[in-house]
């Protein structure tokens, strides 16, 4: 009986350390900059189809159903830039972060899954502290829009605190809310 010889491969355990804060920062303006184009790239193509011109950009506003077609698409949109795109373009990095050759790693240094970047870019940045994101705010518009009560202003306002407080435990715990989720 032959046996077959098989080479083991030694796995290569890289240690991350946390980027420095200009860094993040500099990420983290690209993409919102990014995420921002490619939240209202739906939203611009449907106004321009309603209203001839792509600078109304308040799904609120929106002759309905529309509003809530172009609403869903830019939070599929966001979802394809933070969350898509980290989890299986560019692993565990936006555009902002490949710039910025920094790296989204679990706490434990493995790569994220699609798993982990759901919850973490969709539940923890853009739902609970995505306050200055614009999917944030889309979908705030569209809670908006199905029930026909402003939550606008009431998740803004939820937001920012919620966001104050991740930034204070940025500065004494050098961690985020997102991050714990």
């Amino acid at each position: 009986m032959a046996t077959k010889v098989v080479k083991a491969k030694k796995e290569r355990k890289i240690r991350y350390e946390d980027a420095p804060l200009v860094k993040r920062f500099i990420s983290y303006l690209i993409d919102w900059y990014v995420g921002a184009l490619c939240t209202a790239i739906p939203i611009a193509i449907i106004s321009q189809k309603l209203t001839n011109t792509m600078l109304n950009q308040n799904i609120v506003e929106f002759k309905q159903p529309y509003g809530i077609i172009a609403g869903i698409l830019a939070v599929l949109f966001a979802i394809f830039y933070f969350v898509i795109v980290p989890a299986y373009i560019y692993p565990g990095q936006t555009l902002g972060k490949k710039i910025c050759k920094i790296k989204i790693v679990k706490v434990n240094n493995e790569q994220v899954t699609i798993k982990n970047m759901l919850l973490r870019q969709l539940l923890g940045v853009i739902v609970i502290e995505g306050v200055l994101y614009t999917a944030s705010a889309i979908w705030h518009e569209l809670v908006t829009i199905i029930t026909q009560t402003n939550f606008v202003t009431p998740l803004m306002y939820a937001g920012f605190i919620i966001s104050g407080i991740s930034i204070l435990l940025y500065l004494k715990e050098n961690i985020v809310l997102c991050m714990i989720i």
